[in-house]
């Protein structure tokens, strides 16, 4: 029978999980969830000043927005936990003692200034700075002898010069020269280990069978393997994404908050179209299609076609999969959705018909949730200011303009704006009268009573904002206009 695969997200809570980890994390579940594996969770929270339990907390709410359940974790359990690489010390210190044990590694008591200094020489020299082996072959008494005399002492791994290699499950056979490396820190003097050592253990502890993450830790990889077969243990399969660029082509950073995941949430973006977008940042479905559900991405995704080149994040695509996925949004969910933003903004909704209403007519042309507030201000408000240049008549006066919306005003006193379709027949007809073009009737109208020229179809509009605000809109522009008048008078005769 064979064994159960088994994949893991790692993060460190450092900050905010950014998309480029998002991104890691996803594919691995997707490969988890086609093969009816585990997807592990395990916080790699060891950088003790700049780990929180916040942070912590932020990456497991981004993953869950998201919608990627983990089978173990700290908050889900499991057989192989602890799942939290701090809570994990101890055992760490027995591995490097089984690896110290079997004449891998040696005390070195370089200091910071000395490594400095040899790092120095090396870039005068032209050559890759790697550690000089000073401390390699001290006698066994000199180093009893100063760590007794309470000198500290860092634990180095023994490299021996020779090719390592991999079957990389993206990128092929990958190959490096161990002898570029020089010995490598495996222990810091106060007895923990480092991040890379902690890494092998934990993964072979917790049965890692597939350990699939950005190109940026190849290098690690190396070493990592050779730390494998010193404790006697077989690596698992590694495979390397290409990492995700901004539009600057440099590294994603969870520094930038511009690609925090908890950002992406606040902005109004919705999980479904993140992830999809996301997914498709470095790997090619083999056919046309741009838009899958998870389950879909799940049956479909293939880690053979996940690109071997860097995956620019573009931040128009993302505003394109998102304002699909609103589109495909049946109008109460939408509503529901867009809610808490325009709240937060401030706005007052009469009732949820209303809003369903008005949020329907915005569909089309939203493209983020956090979009809402400002689209639908004039529907919340109980008065607009009119774009004075756009609410009289081009190449009309004010007087021609006022005259033409006072008789728009008796029309809606008289049939109101339920009958769309009388209402726009009624309005062409005033139009021709005039001798207007239907457009420069339109238009006034649209100001007059939005505020702006740019909104949802005219009469949709005005049924949804309803006879009242209507009539009280266009009352308002007049006054405007009256008043723009009679100022246009006085300068005049002063």
């Amino acid at each position: 029978m064979t064994a159960k695969r088994r994949f893991r997200m790692a993060p460190s809570p450092t900050g905010s999980i950014h998309i480029g980890n998002a991104r890691t994390a996803l594919y691995n579940y997707l490969l988890a969830r086609q093969c009816e594996g585990t997807f592990v969770l395990r916080i790699e929270d060891t950088s003790r000043e700049r780990s929180t339990p916040e942070f912590e907390q932020a990456v497991l709410d981004g993953l869950g927005w998201l919608g990627m359940d983990w089978d173990e974790g700290p908050n889900a359990g499991g057989d192989y936990g602890p799942y939290r690489q701090s809570e994990r010390l101890a055992t760490h210190k027995e591995w490097l003692e089984k690896l110290t044990a079997a004449g891998h590694t040696y005390r070195c008591f370089c200091t910071r200034e000395e490594l400095a200094e040899d790092r120095k020489v090396a870039q005068k020299e032209d050559r890759a700075p790697k550690y000089s082996g000073k401390c390699r072959d001290l006698d066994a008494n000199e180093v009893d002898a100063r760590l007794e005399a309470g000198e500290e002492a860092a634990l180095r791994f023994r490299v021996e010069p020779r090719a390592v290699t991999f079957d990389d499950l993206i990128l092929g056979q990958l190959e490096e020269d161990a002898g570029l490396w020089g010995d490598f820190i495996v222990g810091r003097s106060d007895g923990t280990p480092v991040y890379n050592f902690a890494v092998v253990v934990d993964d072979h502890l917790m049965a890692i069978t597939d350990v699939v993450r950005g190109g940026d830790h190849i290098s690690n990889t190396f070493k990592q393997i050779v730390m494998y077969e010193a404790l006697g243990l077989a690596p698992p399969r590694f495979g390397h994404m290409p990492l995700t660029l901004n539009a600057k082509r440099q590294k994603l950073s969870k520094r930038d908050d511009s690609v925090a995941v908890e950002e992406y949430r606040e902005q109004g973006y919705l999980p479904a179209a993140v992830v999809n977008f996301i997914a498709l940042l470095g790997w090619n479905p083999g056919d046309e299609r741009e838009l899958f559900t998870m389950d879909e991405l799940i049956e479909t995704f293939r880690i053979e076609r996940v690109t071997k080149s860097n995956a620019i994040f573009d931040f128009d695509r993302l505003d394109w999969f998102n304002g699909t996925y609103i589109r495909q949004l049946e109008v109460a969910e939408l509503a529901r959705l867009a809610k808490p933003f325009i709240e937060a903004a401030g706005l007052t909704i009469p009732d949820e018909d209303y809003l369903e209403r008005a949020v329907a007519l915005e569909q089309e042309r939203i493209k983020r949730l956090a979009d809402f507030p400002e689209a639908l201000r004039f529907f919340l408000v109980e008065e607009v200011t009119p774009d004075m240049k756009f609410l009289v008549k081009k190449n009309g006066t004010t007087e021609e303009t006022a005259a033409a919306l006072s008789t728009v005003f008796e029309l809606v006193q008289d049939f109101g704006v339920d009958d769309m379709a009388a209402m726009e027949e009624n309005l062409r007809a005033m139009a021709e009268a005039l001798g207007w073009k239907a457009g420069e009737l339109f238009m006034p109208i649209r100001v007059a009573i939005t505020g702006s020229k740019a909104s949802p179809p005219l009469f949709d509009t005005m049924r949804v904002l309803g006879r009242a605000r209507v009539l009280s809109r266009l009352r308002d522009a007049m006054r405007m206009l009256a008043k723009d008048a009679q100022d246009a008078a006085y300068g005049q005769s002063n």
